[in-house]
């Protein structure tokens, strides 16, 4: 599944695209579909983390239902200091009840993720990380205890295939909320074509 930040009124058109609601956007949550399943939402870390931005989206979308997941804030390629801020955020995202994804970073392993808190797997990271096996590797284990996992950044054919091929469910990218009404039907284009080859959809 492809989700799509900012692009309002280009995603009425393509309804089988989810919405990622980013803390900077001020959306408004009686604007937006929110079908059930199909919407989450991200820290905007890596363009720069506002704290105070990230709390007044919670509170806006406090009591909608069907978000598929919330990414805790992170410090972009670094797994230690995301670890550090994941038991302070986990708790504020939960109580306001939406689920937590760990966003994964360079250096993250197996043994580091706290499975039995976190709902979603959240792939950040440098690309080369990202593209390595230490990620297909938490990607499987992820998997095999049934829970979401989501990839970032995610802009090219060749990106979409690999994300399909290691068993990813959703993506996002930033240049289908930048240039969505290109973008967007090549995404979905990507996604029909790899739905033969995995879970992507």
């Amino acid at each position: 599944m492809l989700l799509v930040s900012g692009a309002t009124v280009t995603l009425e058109r393509y309804r089988e695209v989810g919405e990622l609601i980013v803390p900077t956007a001020g959306n408004a949550p009686e604007a937006l579909r929110l079908d059930p399943g199909r919407w989450a939402m991200d820290n905007g870390a890596y363009s720069g983390f506002d704290a105070a931005a990230f709390m007044r989206m919670l509170e806006r979308f406090n009591g909608r239902k069907g978000c598929r997941f919330v990414a805790a804030p992170d410090v972009v390629g670094d797994a230690w200091a995301t670890l550090q801020q994941w038991p302070f955020w986990a708790r504020v995202i939960r109580g306001v009840g939406f689920v937590p994804a760990l966003v994964a970073q360079d250096g993250l392993t197996v043994a580091d993720v706290p499975w039995r808190e976190i709902g979603t797997l959240f792939l950040g990271g440098t690309t080369e990380w990202k593209l390595g096996a230490v990620a297909r590797e938490l990607t499987a284990y992820a998997k095999s205890r049934g829970l979401w996992v989501h990839m970032g950044r995610a802009n090219s054919q060749r990106r979409f295939y690999y994300a399909a091929n290691i068993g990813i469910d959703s993506l996002d990218g930033s240049q289908f909320s930048q240039w969505s009404d290109i973008h967007i039907p090549r995404g979905l284009a990507w996604i029909n074509d790899t739905t033969q080859q995995a879970r992507l959809f």
